[in-house]
């Protein structure tokens, strides 16, 4: 019995060992393949990193031109008897943004994609088939293999980074065996080379190919390289191209511009007016061509659809409402009068239908009459809208820097549109009386209010009011936006119902304005619900009088000073990395990286 129950305790104890050492080779090898994957991680991190650094395009140090086997060089030209460049004139913008000529410049690719089997070795090259990007050059071929392309753009110019992008083209993986891309980035006036890279799916270069083309002078006579000056702080620009919106000086075409991070041009897409903003919709770019067209352009650079608004004109930006339809600051030429117009477009019937007159809201008229000490109102836009978002079904955010002030309506593409709330100053309306009419109109303009965790400001000394001039010792929550432009509506997920995000521009000017000579970066949080606005992000920026827009990174902004001609990146304390100096009379500048679009 003793015997037995001996050999069963030596069983469980080599069992246990057993289980003891697979349990360790286990956690060994879990250990390793973590090991491992942490690795493995690190590396695609760190190549992520070299890959987002290649393309800051503020490297003017090395150049991809002097590695390249001049033996393996194709020279592309354009014209003259070696002609190997398929190019397409235009007479003017009216062709260019014309839906049947650039259907016939697709047609004629893809007649020309079937004559022959273009390889890496025997590339389709056409120059700006479309007309829309006259420093772009159009590329088509099929490979052996499953690849992508990485592109750089070297000119032999101390002052002109290299310009490196992946292209996108489309496919699962970004790997495919046929290749049609746009390449944008060449510089105008200037010898280019050009080194197009093809990599499998495990990133490995399978072929390189070397080409040198003179691209023809800038269409629109703008600056090829801006004047800038680098600032005292230490942060980074961000990673993207410049667009730029502008009216064009004297000797000038007006176009939109695609600047780098070193103030390169790299694309300009001509316009016969100064447009706002461009967005992208249904896969193409949507833009202002000129004063009563907005176009539909996809990656290629082809016009899909001219959406003109007749007996109409534009006078500032759009919206895109996510359903078909773009909002758009355009009122009717025949109108004689209105506080304000908004016409609605949808984008692939190009129906055009007249949205909203702030006319027709009577509350609205009656708080303008009052601010304006007037009975009676003049002007096609009396109100000076220049900045507007889509915030829900029929439902519009506007700002009037004139009125410095932000409204909601609702009841949009209705014969009764209604005024929901205004969020200014009240100062500024002349409805302080203790009447019925003052007391209703006086509810629809929200109150100030404190986010979640704001504390309520201190009541500063008589002494210290009397130095900042506000003639009152009684605390305000917070100053609001007087002359703002540009307004920014965000992501509200974690808010509650009725609660939004709405930034801007804070102009600092005009009605209302303290005085100061400082614009900031203003952030609200909005409550419809509570019926307040609380400012839950503020940042001091260099005084802008009018005009203008800012944008806000996770630790920089950028910002269009339009009254000094120029934009910057700054970091989060107002410092200046980087500013750029604009001929021609500045709108809005953005920034881009068009991943998903051109690049990958």
């Amino acid at each position: 019995m003793a015997e037995k129950e001996e050999r069963e305790c030596e069983f469980m104890k080599k069992k246990l060992i057993t289980i003891l050492i697979t349990s360790l080779v286990m956690i060994a090898g879990m250990g390793a393949f973590l090991w491992k994957m942490n690795a493995v991680s690190q590396r695609i991190e760190k190549k992520k990193a070299a890959l987002l650094q290649e393309e800051m395009d503020t490297n003017t140090k090395d150049k991809a031109l002097e590695d390249i086997d001049k033996l393996d060089m194709q020279t592309l030209y354009l014209s003259g008897s070696d002609k190997n460049v398929v190019t397409r004139d235009y007479a003017s913008l009216d062709e260019v943004y014309n839906e049947s000529r650039s259907a016939s410049a697709e047609k004629m690719l893809t007649e020309l994609k079937k004559k022959r089997d273009y390889s890496e070795k025997d590339v389709l090259w056409a120059y700006n088939p479309y007309g829309t990007n006259p420093d772009s050059l159009y590329m088509y071929f099929k490979s052996k293999g499953n690849f992508y392309c990485r592109y750089t753009i070297s000119v032999d110019d101390d002052k002109i980074p290299d310009f490196t992008r992946t292209l996108d083209n489309g496919a699962s993986g970004n790997v495919s065996k046929e290749h049609e891309y746009q390449i944008i980035g060449l510089v105008p006036g200037r010898t280019n080379y050009l080194i197009v890279k093809l990599y499998n799916k495990k990133d490995e270069l399978a072929n390189t190919l070397y080409y040198k083309v003179d691209m023809p002078k800038s269409r629109s006579g703008a600056q090829t390289i801006l004047s800038s000056e680098k600032g005292s702080s230490k942060g980074k620009q961000q990673n993207g191209l410049y667009t730029v919106f502008r009216k064009a000086s004297s000797g000038q075409q007006n176009a939109v511009l695609f600047y780098d991070n070193s103030g390169v041009l790299r694309a300009e897409f001509p316009t016969k007016a100064a447009g706002y903003n461009i967005e992208e919709i249904y896969d193409t770019l949507v833009y202002a061509v000129d004063n009563n067209t907005l176009v539909r352009v996809n990656a290629l650079g082809q016009v899909e659809k001219c959406l003109k608004l007749p007996m109409h004109q534009i006078y500032g930006e759009f919206a895109y409402d996510g359903a078909g339809a773009v909002y758009v600051l355009a009122r009717p030429v025949q109108q004689s009068a209105s506080l304000g117009n908004v016409t609605r477009v949808e984008v692939n019937s190009g129906k055009v239908t007249d949205a909203l007159n702030l006319s027709d809201i009577p509350a609205l008229v009656k708080l303008v009459k009052r601010a304006d000490h007037k009975k009676t109102l003049k002007g096609k836009d009396h109100m000076q809208v220049n900045s507007i978002r889509v915030t829900g079904t029929n439902q519009l955010l506007l700002g009037s820097s004139k009125y410095s002030t932000i409204m909601k309506v609702s009841n949009v593409n209705s014969l009764m549109p209604k005024l929901d709330y205004m969020i200014t100053d009240r100062k500024l309306w002349n409805i302080s009386g203790k009447n019925k009419a003052d007391k209703k109109l006086r509810k629809k303009i929200l109150t100030k209010g404190l986010a979640e965790g704001q504390a309520e400001p201190t009541q500063a000394s008589p002494l210290v009011n009397s130095i900042l001039d506000t003639g009152n010792t009684t605390p305000e929550l917070f100053a609001s936006q007087y002359g703002q432009n540009a307004l920014v509506t965000g992501e509200n997920s974690g808010l509650a119902d009725g609660q939004y995000y709405v930034s801007m521009l804070n102009n600092n000017s005009g009605r209302g304005s303290s005085g100061r000579k400082n614009s900031y970066y203003y952030r609200y949080l909005v409550d419809e619900t509570a019926g307040t606005y609380a400012l839950v992000d503020k940042n001091r920026l260099d005084w802008n009088k009018s005009g203008g827009n800012v944008t806000v990174y996770d630790d920089s902004f950028l910002y269009c000073r339009s009254a000094d001609h120029l934009f910057e990146e700054v970091d989060g304390s107002g410092r200046k990395i980087r500013s750029f100096r604009v001929k021609g009379s500045l709108h809005r500048v953005y920034k881009n990286d068009w991943k998903g679009v051109w690049f990958y």
